[in-house]
């Protein structure tokens, strides 16, 4: 039987949501690898109509929500397996480093989880 893996998700608020299944996902940001969690958005959508997130399961803040490209044109990950959701939660991360740099995203990821312990 398999561990299944559970956290509780904050709102932007900060107020705690009900705990959520999530897929571990290890991404390595310069130096620093960080064990993120891979998940459906929690809301009461039905299954195929849920994007798929990353989060730190340690302090429950969302990192961002994957996106694909179609054509060079930004689209939903609504639909997407895990492999594909997998794929696209790298280059999402990839495009967010480009962005803010290794540095500040290892900051915000160690204060968010320094905050919440």
């Amino acid at each position: 039987m398999t561990k299944k893996h559970i956290f509780k998700p904050t709102c932007v608020e900060g107020r705690q949501l009900p705990d959520i299944e999530y897929t571990p996902f290890i991404y390595i940001a310069g130096t620093e690898a960080h064990r993120l969690a891979l998940h459906k958005e929690p809301n009461s959508k039905p299954e195929p109509y849920k994007e798929w997130l990353v989060s730190d399961p340690v302090s429950g803040k969302q990192v961002c929500r994957v996106y694909a490209s179609y054509q060079g044109v930004p689209c939903s990950s609504k639909g997407f397996g895990l492999k594909q959701a997998r794929d696209f939660a790298n280059a999402t991360l990839d495009a967010l480093l480009n962005r803010i740099g290794s540095d500040k995203f290892n900051a915000t990821i160690k204060a968010a989880s320094k905050a919440a312990a």
